[in-house]
């Protein structure tokens, strides 16, 4: 493991190509009941509780392969693409070799952030992410700093999987309890409303609605929004090379 630097006495640290560091994840979480975990490419989950879950659960185990995880990906004019967390299969085939990106990763009490420079276009990203103590909603906080000289005309993308159930439809009824999803999209997000919560004990109606909102710094609203996996990674996509991304796809 590379050597922690600690920026003060209050046990804050910074660490240097911590995506390198298999099984690391650091903990976020409110007073009321929100449990997060991130990882340097904003891997981990977060819940309630075991039968709410806003981010597909996941253990120190499958960190390193799951790719249903938190991003924010940016396309410039020219088609290049960066992903502010690493998590593209063109940055992670540049792991271990000498134009491997600089990226960083901070922490404290309950707030993580990390920060990156692109390899392919001048760009640096900064994303601060923490839990307010007495809500149950996760902040993530994403900054984009123009390194070049002249005006760069980016498009963003946020993308954050929701999960929307109980851990237990990892394993169980998973096909069918995704089938009982009820999406909805407003001008800040995402909602998804399940009709029901069921297990091999019992069915009830659900009356959890998980949702991811986007702003930005004038509090202006997404252009348009990819409500279902299919249509964001598209036909042979993933989510570590989506169409919609790569393809400047619009709905």
């Amino acid at each position: 493991m590379k050597p922690l630097t600690f920026t003060n006495n209050k046990g804050d640290f910074k660490l240097s190509q911590a995506e390198n560091i298999s099984s690391l994840y650091f903990p976020l979480a409110s007073e009321i009941g929100l449990k997060s975990a991130v990882t340097p490419n904003l891997g981990g989950d977060a819940k309630i509780n075991q039968d709410t879950f806003l981010l597909e659960p996941v253990s120190v185990d499958n960190l390193h392969n799951n790719r249903s995880t938190r991003n924010f990906w940016v396309r410039d004019n020219n088609g290049n693409v960066f992903s502010a967390t690493g998590a593209s299969a063109q940055q992670e085939a540049l792991r271990f070799s000498d134009k491997e990106e600089k990226n960083s990763v901070e922490a404290g009490f309950m707030w993580h952030k990390i920060e990156r420079t692109a390899a392919n276009m001048p760009l640096k990203s900064t994303i601060t992410s923490f839990v307010p103590r007495d809500e149950n909603v996760e902040i993530m906080l994403v900054t984009l700093e123009n390194l070049s000289d002249t005006d760069q005309k980016l498009t963003a993308y946020g993308a954050v999987p929701i999960f929307g159930r109980s851990a237990d439809n990892i394993r169980d009824h998973r096909n069918v309890t995704s089938m009982l999803h009820r999406i909805k999209t407003t001008d800040e997000g995402v909602l998804v409303c399940p009709t029901m919560s069921f297990d091999e004990r019992g069915h009830q109606l659900n009356h959890q609605i998980y949702y991811v909102l986007g702003f930005d710094d004038k509090e202006k609203t997404p252009k348009t929004f990819y409500p279902t996996v299919e249509t964001f990674i598209g036909e042979g996509g993933t989510f570590t090379h989506p169409a919609a991304v790569y393809k400047d796809i619009w709905l």
